[in-house]
């Protein structure tokens, strides 16, 4: 018995299936189905209009700068620990004039206290080459001006609306951590595949973990207490240019893939699918799918056997 084609047989009509009710659903809404694809294709329209006229304003490695910045001013805090008070996001400060605040929260370190320095240091320097590693990545497959774009439109979002919601307790420090998690879900929804070593050990696919950093803000969220209706609406803002790049993406795939998979299952019905039986027992009802190691006999009269069920063939001498 080989029970794991079978369970690959399962899953795959799972998926079918799953697959065929998108495309209906797809059918039912009709124009709305192609409402994505349009946003997707017009928000592209809008920026390489935007790059050819303001593409060389564009700072390269944006991010990697963001990454070195944070990382200057945790060292910066070990000798003047007043120095941070002047970059933290403070909506009282800002609306009395202390506009730079509105940027400069997103330099706050966001590095945990280790115990020892030394693993402090490490840690730093590991959250460093990684930040590095994703700007890298995101920029060569968007370009520096796209990056700007998303990086800006990400911080400013959220200073906006940490302005309008009333105060919160370590509110800079929440948005820095929107603003990476934003960063690294446009990282794994673009890199699915990419193996992400935890703790240096453990791999894990960027999906998992991009999965595994929304499933946290979820719970942030949900747990802040009176607080949540504010910070659901600073990190739902936080998350629109995520939202604007990739949700008409994902939708636009989504339809692509289950047109394609009614085309094929309209195919295999038309000519029979690669997974039915050709031969199956008269008796046990085995197939030759689920018994390969057996052999199938049709008999003279048009039955058909596998080799275990198959009566004897009897001489004419003996009739």
């Amino acid at each position: 018995m080989r029970p794991y084609p079978v369970f690959a047989g399962w899953i795959r009509r799972i998926r079918l299936h799953s697959l065929i009710q998108t495309h209906l659903a797809f059918e039912i809404f009709g124009f709305t189905s192609h409402v994505p694809a349009m946003i997707h294709e017009k928000g592209n329209a809008i920026l390489n209009g935007m790059e050819r006229r303001f593409g060389k304003l564009a700072l390269p490695q944006i991010l990697r700068w963001i990454a070195s910045f944070q990382v200057l001013t945790w060292a910066l805090d070990r000798f003047s620990p007043n120095f941070l008070e002047w970059l933290a996001f403070d909506k009282a400060a800002i609306l009395s004039g202390q506009v730079w605040r509105i940027f400069t929260w997103i330099f706050f370190p966001r590095f945990p206290s280790m115990g020892s320095p030394v693993f402090e240091i490490l840690f730093v320097v590991i959250a460093l080459l990684f930040m590095f590693f994703i700007s890298d990545s995101i920029e060569s497959q968007w370009g520096e001006f796209r990056v700007n774009v998303y990086t800006f439109t990400t911080i400013v979002g959220l200073s906006l609306a940490s302005l309008v919601v009333p105060y919160m307790s370590e509110i800079g420090q929440i948005m820095t951590g929107i603003f990476f998690s934003a960063v690294f879900l446009a990282f794994a929804s673009l890199f699915p595949s990419q193996v992400i070593h935890l703790f240096a050990i453990i791999p894990i696919k960027a999906k998992w973990l991009g999965i595994a950093n929304a499933l946290l803000l979820a719970a942030t969220v949900l747990g802040s207490g009176a607080a949540m209706p504010y910070l659901a609406f600073v990190v739902l803002v936080g998350l629109l240019p995520y939202i604007f790049v990739f949700v008409p993406a994902f939708a636009t795939e989504m339809r692509q893939r289950s047109e394609s998979a009614v085309r094929k299952h309209r195919f295999e019905q038309a000519v029979g699918s690669p997974d039915d039986a050709f031969h199956t027992c008269d008796s046990c009802g085995a197939t030759d799918q689920s018994h390969p190691d057996r052999s199938f006999r049709v008999t003279a009269d048009g039955e058909d056997y596998c080799e275990v069920c198959r009566p004897p063939v009897h001489s004419s001498s003996e009739s």
